[in-house]
């Protein structure tokens, strides 16, 4: 890999998660390397611990400075009137890294969903090559996981927003299931949607995969039905207009609230014909919604009965999770 971009951020702010999170992931992956954090909030936490003030900061070796609040110019005017040359400072915004930075996961994307659809079947259920595949095509930086990378993961805001090895068992676990059509409530921009249905589409090119959403944050639709022909989009759209409707396969991943996850199970879930499928069973952080996803996932369970389910948890009883019942 080239060298890494060094870059001092200018104005990051503690409660800008969205630019944290892509700044980690890039660090993480080895595209840029953070020498120091300049016009920071003084009460705010640390973020990458490279804070500095601006004579200790712009003495360090560094190729950009990466406006993250503000305007270019009101970035040069500050630093200017702290007495320096700002022509031989190169300013940028954080879009100069995540662009070639999402066009390249992208791409790698398209070329992991290829794989998974025309790979053999051997190797489709070998573990590591799967867990190899699924690595590079990304996961989202959460900061529980970010923060203490595991090797090998590449990590961006539009990779799968699931715990990886979690992620990777129950990949392993829908092969060579045969299902005639799927629904997935809450596909988000669709990056774990698009490996599931690839896996589904190598034992039935004539499943029907519905995804559905409030609103189209799907990247790279097009290019992808290129690669999953039978994807079909459902936006805007909540399980209120499936009512009863019966799906091979269900998964569900929308509102986190108790009433909002009953409200899918009682539409759709409940109807599934093999498999149904929960994630953030241990999600607590939505327990302040009147219980959120835990609540709602131990009735499901005294429903249903211990029998026919299964969990994927490596933070078991603490965070996320996913919850299969088989029919």
């Amino acid at each position: 890999m080239k060298d890494r971009i060094k870059i001092i951020t200018y104005g990051l702010r503690y409660s800008d998660y969205a630019k944290q999170r892509d700044l980690f992931a890039m660090r993480n992956n080895g595209e840029i390397d953070i020498v120091a954090e300049i016009a920071y909030e003084p009460e705010d936490p640390e973020i990458f611990y490279k804070r500095r003030d601006a004579d200790e900061g712009l003495k360090c070796e560094y190729d950009m400075i990466i406006v993250c609040t503000g305007t270019l110019d009101e970035a040069r005017e500050d630093i200017k009137g702290k007495g320096y040359n700002v022509e031989k400072i190169r300013f940028e915004y954080i879009l100069i890294l995540t662009e070639p930075h999402f066009a390249r996961i992208r791409n790698t994307q398209l070329s992991v969903l290829k794989d998974i659809v025309n790979i053999s079947d051997d190797k489709i259920r070998d573990r590591e090559w799967l867990r190899n595949r699924l690595f590079d095509y990304g996961f989202f930086p959460f900061f529980k996981l970010a923060k203490e990378p595991q090797p090998g993961v590449t990590w961006s805001t539009i990779g799968i927003l699931q715990v990886p090895d979690e992620f990777v068992d129950f990949c392993l676990f829908l092969i060579n299931r045969k299902f005639d059509n799927a629904i997935e409530i809450g596909v988000a921009a669709g990056a774990s949607s698009y490996i599931m249905a690839a896996l589904m589409y190598r034992s039935n090119p004539d499943m029907v995969y519905h995804m559905v959403d409030i609103k189209d944050s799907l990247f790279e639709f097009d290019r992808v039905r290129e690669i999953i022909p039978t994807l079909h989009k459902e936006i805007p759209k909540t399980s209120d207009d499936f009512v009863g409707e019966a799906y091979d396969f269900c998964f569900i991943d929308a509102d986190h609230s108790y009433e909002g996850m009953m409200a899918d199970w009682n539409n759709v879930g409940r109807y599934s014909k093999k498999l149904l499928v929960f994630h953030d069973i241990y999600a607590h952080e939505y327990d302040e919604y009147n219980g959120g996803t835990v609540r709602g996932w131990q009735e499901i369970k005294e429903i249903i009965g211990q029998d026919n389910i299964r969990e994927f948890s490596k933070f078991p009883n603490r965070w996320m999770g996913i919850g299969v019942v088989e029919n």
